[in-house]
């Protein structure tokens, strides 16, 4: 796991000594994770990018787009994809740099319009590679969260992963799930490594998006978060939202 997160940060350096056209950039960052996590994937398991359809709606277009291969796509030319809403696995929104709570809503916003409208079981993922501080994203979960409590509270991202700095895991095990909504673990404290952070993303794919027992070879990231679990904190939600959401 190490090598690997190692690979994507060099690849991430040489590229951004070489390119200064952002939406190029942006393209080949989201093509770089989407190679790594690929190697981790069963053979029955797709990722791409492109837009998800059901009878009522069809999504924007996703950033990496996890699917079933075994179900036929509906279209497909180049990079470009419309799979089935049954084929769906997961969505990561992949961002070069979060700079403010502006731009970090608008990602968590994106991927709750998925899950609202599409409402599919599968992992809802934000990756950023550069972002905001621990503090500052918080800020900006429970600000978008008061816009409508007892809903968007419901719609938060499985993961959100700032490169380099924290990991948040949706505390789906958890009795008190709605107020204690994430585990936080920071990278390079607590005993998590960027690879560590690395495999529980592909671990994440494999609970929410194939909704299966880990395969032997990621135990290795199971066994580290029950080590540093109860060295990690559980994110609190603020008193009004809390209050708000147990009244529901």
């Amino acid at each position: 796991s190490e090598h690997y997160a190692s690979e994507l940060n060099s690849m991430f350096r040489t590229l951004n000594h070489f390119v200064v056209h952002a939406g190029e950039i942006g393209r080949a960052h989201e093509s770089f994770l989407r190679g790594i996590l690929d190697r981790f994937m069963p053979d029955n398991v797709r990722l791409g990018s492109g837009f998800v359809a059901s009878p009522k709606w069809t999504s924007r277009q996703q950033d990496i787009l996890i699917y079933n291969r075994d179900v036929s796509t509906l279209f497909e030319v180049g990079d470009c994809t419309v799979i089935d809403y049954e084929a769906f696995i997961g969505a990561i929104e992949v961002k070069t740099n979060i700079k403010s709570k502006k731009a970090f809503i608008k990602a968590i916003a994106t991927q709750a319009e998925l899950k609202c409208n599409f409402y599919q079981r599968g992992l809802y993922a934000l990756y950023t590679w550069e972002g905001i501080s621990y503090k500052t994203a918080l800020d900006s979960l429970w600000d978008f969260v008061r816009a409508d409590p007892t809903k968007n509270i419901d719609l938060l991202p499985h993961v959100i992963y700032v490169r380099g700095k924290y990991f948040m895991l949706s505390n789906y095990r958890g009795e008190n799930g709605r107020v204690e909504p994430f585990h936080i673990w920071h990278i390079g404290e607590q005993g998590i490594t960027e690879g560590q952070a690395l495999l529980g993303l592909v671990s994440s794919i494999w609970h929410f998006g194939l909704y299966t027992k880990l395969p032997w070879w990621l135990q290795s990231w199971h066994m580290s978060s029950k080590i540093v679990l109860d060295r990690s904190k559980k994110v609190q939600v603020p008193s009004d939202i809390r209050k708000a959401i147990m009244t529901d």
